[in-house]
């Protein structure tokens, strides 16, 4: 930085020039600008430091942005003006003894505006202002921040993780950092990058992920699905809610997906209690009778809807149960009727309904079953029955079969055939099956 004394020479050696520029020669162009425009001279004190701003220059959108008289104006300190300068003085210094070109925005109470002021340096010792109202623009930000602000408590207490997916691979990555430049709105919600590699999304959720890419590609505008996730490097994959949301991005048109993770585990869990109070039989763990006729009933209809399809019902009754219940007391029953249970979900597949229709009854419907496999699926539970079901305890049950060669039937005609047919095993004897055969509409 120059001494005073340079300072002083400087400005010495520049005189006659300031006083043609503070009598505003040459500058009479700049009456017609609807852009406020002032020039300061920024006066020094003898230790060289700023100390007053005096105005030489001002166009006539100046006088009127400020309401005040060119006469008053010009040539008068500052310092004691209503006008709002000398909070700047240091700026305006920087400006107009180094060149430094600056911008300041701030609100100036006596004008009731935001204004912008432009800092150049015209002469050494000077600085040029122009005046830029941006009131409107500031609000606006103001109201941008505010909202900002209000989606980012929203965000805090409705999700756990914000990320994008491409719309064309399905590929999951942090957002832009265009979209996280703002605070902490996006940043404190963004993926951990090591969950990248490790996967995000536990395996096998593909399928979902791609189905809502493809609602939101399709027009729909958001849309919500249950996946296994996690938030964690190295924590278990547990139930989250997948919002999956579609925007345009103006400029180019793309469709731009954002996704939203909330924790969702205890709500998934107590809801499949819910359905498996609802649809099991409290005592086997198996479907209760309302939840196996639904299900059958579910099958039978797309059955109608395609090709036929063999089908078969079981109806298995244990024999002497009663006895049972009798001499080992009721808890020997449970005990057995939860082994049966057991044996029927060994013997049958996975895609078979097995169910307890009451008591010491059970069902269980199979497709894609040729009616030589009824007997053997009989055989199969016969031969588990040959060793005791519980400590001591042997048991034989007899079974009715409705078999359908095309699977056509609705579940009355099933279960009707399944139970006649019981009533002929029964007749014949213990450890008996009886096989009827649905046609048309009965058997």
């Amino acid at each position: 930085m120059k001494s005073p004394s340079q300072q002083s020479d400087r400005r010495a050696q520049s005189t006659s020039s300031n006083k043609g520029f503070e009598k505003g020669q040459h500058l009479d162009f700049l009456q017609g600008l609807p852009q406020a425009i002032a020039v300061v001279r920024v006066d020094l004190d003898i230790m060289g430091k700023p100390c007053d701003l005096v105005p030489v220059y001002g166009n006539d959108a100046l006088f009127c942005l400020f309401d005040t008289p060119k006469e008053i104006f010009i040539g008068t300190s500052l310092n004691n003006s209503s006008i709002n300068f000398t909070k700047w003085l240091g700026t305006f210094w920087e400006t107009a003894y180094q060149g430094r070109v600056q911008k300041i925005t701030d609100f100036w109470p006596v004008q009731g505006r935001h204004l912008m002021v432009t800092c150049h340096q015209p002469q050494y010792g000077y600085c040029t202002c122009l005046f830029q109202d941006v009131s409107e623009r500031v609000l606006l930000e103001n109201d941008l921040d505010r909202n900002r602000q209000k989606l980012e408590v929203l965000l805090h207490s409705a999700v756990d993780m914000v990320f994008q997916i491409d719309p064309i691979t399905h590929a999951v990555t942090n957002l832009e950092e265009s979209l996280t430049r703002h605070g902490d709105l996006f940043k404190a919600r963004r993926v951990p990058e090591g969950l990248f590699q490790q996967g995000l999304f536990a395996p096998g959720q593909e399928e979902k992920i791609s189905e809502a890419v493809n609602l939101i590609r399709s027009g729909v505008g958001d849309c919500t699905c249950e996946v296994r996730a996690r938030i964690e490097l190295n924590g278990p994959y547990t139930w989250h809610s997948l919002t999956v949301i579609g925007y345009v991005e103006p400029h180019s048109g793309d469709v731009c997906i954002i996704g939203f993770l909330k924790d969702a585990h205890d709500r998934v869990k107590e809801r499949d209690d819910l359905l498996f109070r609802a649809e099991k039989d409290a005592l086997c763990g198996i479907y209760n009778r309302a939840a196996g006729e639904s299900l059958i009933s579910l099958k039978l209809v797309k059955t109608n809807e395609t090709e036929p399809i063999r089908a078969a019902m079981f109806i298995f009754d244990l024999d002497d149960f009663k006895n049972i219940n009798d001499s080992g007391g009721h808890s020997t029953g449970d005990a057995v009727l939860t082994a049966f249970a057991r044996v029927l979900r060994e013997v049958f597949r996975k895609e078979d309904v097995i169910f307890r229709l009451g008591g010491d009854e059970f069902a269980a419907f199979a497709q894609n079953l040729p009616v030589e496999r009824v007997i053997k699926i009989y055989e199969r539970v016969a031969a588990r029955l040959k060793e005791p079901l519980v400590p001591n305890v042997f048991v034989k049950v007899c079974a009715g079969v409705a078999f359908s060669q095309t699977g056509r039937h609705c579940y009355d005609d099933f279960y009707k055939t399944a139970d006649k047919a019981l009533y002929n095993a029964k007749e014949g004897g213990k450890g008996q099956i009886g096989v009827l055969c649905l046609c048309g509409s009965g058997a």
